[in-house]
């Protein structure tokens, strides 16, 4: 067989393996995508207060991270953002459909240490808050912005705390919800938020530091936002809530939908063809070699 017929078959076989991996089809195959109208940025409080054993008997933070999942599962196509605030303030996750993404960056939030902080203050993210807003807004202005904004209330600073009101324009609905009891429970000092390293120390008072909610504070944070406020002390209801977002859903095509028509098999055939050719070739070239080599062998016997 001549060289060149050899190079063409060659060639031919890289060609059909490249047009395998590309899929080839035609005509499009409709993808239903759901998109809702609604972005959604989740402020959570980090501080140690939100470790305080008054949630079903664990950790504030738990029912929170289960109230969250649960919130985006009730909202599939919504966008999230999570944004969290302690000593410092911390855009976790900027707006994303992807709720595994914002799923994963929930169930990884961890508190801030005992000692990291220098109390609580719970107009801290207000800042970040109105500069992501504004630049989703800028954006996107057809979509509808919410906040859900969870904590528990308690501002240890001392000093005045600023009103969330110059937000109000910013925000199209959401809610507030927080966690806690007015008994207060004492929070774990461990990061695990196991309680074998025992519990944060009120030095001060000389016992366990214990942490309230103030639910007068996330009520007023709520009516200056103009959203709803709510006590939460036990999971279950945030489909109720997720439906008062009044979400608007639609349906696209996503880009990667498959064709109707895949054509991939029939060049997967082609290729199957020339590589049995490839190797048809091959072995009667070692056959011949071989034969050719039987005399020789024969005299060399002799």
């Amino acid at each position: 067989m001549s060289t060149a017929l050899v190079l063409a078959r060659r060639v031919a076989i890289v060609a059909a393996l490249v047009v395998v991996l590309l899929q080839p089809g035609f005509g499009t195959r409709a993808a239903p995508g759901q998109v809702a109208d609604i972005e959604i940025l989740v402020v959570v409080d980090r501080t140690r207060s939100m470790a305080a054993l008054d949630y079903q008997g664990g950790p504030r933070i738990y029912g929170a991270q289960a109230d969250l999942a649960a919130l985006a599962e009730a909202l599939p196509g919504a966008r999230f953002a999570l944004l969290t605030y302690g000593a410092d303030v911390a855009l976790e996750l900027p707006f994303t459909s992807d709720t595994l993404t914002f799923g994963t960056a929930v169930e990884t939030l961890r508190l801030e240490g005992p000692f990291d902080g220098s109390g609580s203050a719970a107009d801290r993210p207000l800042d970040a808050m109105r500069d992501i807003l504004e630049r989703a807004d800028e954006q996107h202005p057809d979509r509808r912005r919410m906040v859900v904004l969870v904590g528990d209330g308690e501002n240890t600073t001392g000093s005045d705390q600023r009103s969330f009101e110059e937000l109000e324009d910013l925000v199209d609905g959401g809610i507030v919800l927080g966690y806690g009891t007015d008994e207060g429970a004492r929070m774990p000092e461990a990061d695990d938020l196991s309680e074998d390293d025992g519990y944060v120390y009120d030095q001060d008072r000389n016992e366990d530091a214990i942490s309230r909610i103030d639910e007068d504070n996330l009520q007023a944070i709520a009516d200056q936002l103009a959203i709803d406020y709510t006590h939460r002390t036990a999971p279950g209801g945030m489909d109720a809530i997720a439906a008062d977002f009044e979400a608007t859903y639609a349906y696209d095509e996503s880009d990667g939908a498959p064709a109707e028509h895949d054509l991939t098999w029939v060049f997967g055939l082609l290729l199957l063809a020339l590589v049995l050719l490839e190797l048809r070739s091959w072995w009667r070239a070692l056959w011949t070699s071989h034969t050719a080599l039987q005399p020789a062998r024969k005299e060399v016997a002799s």
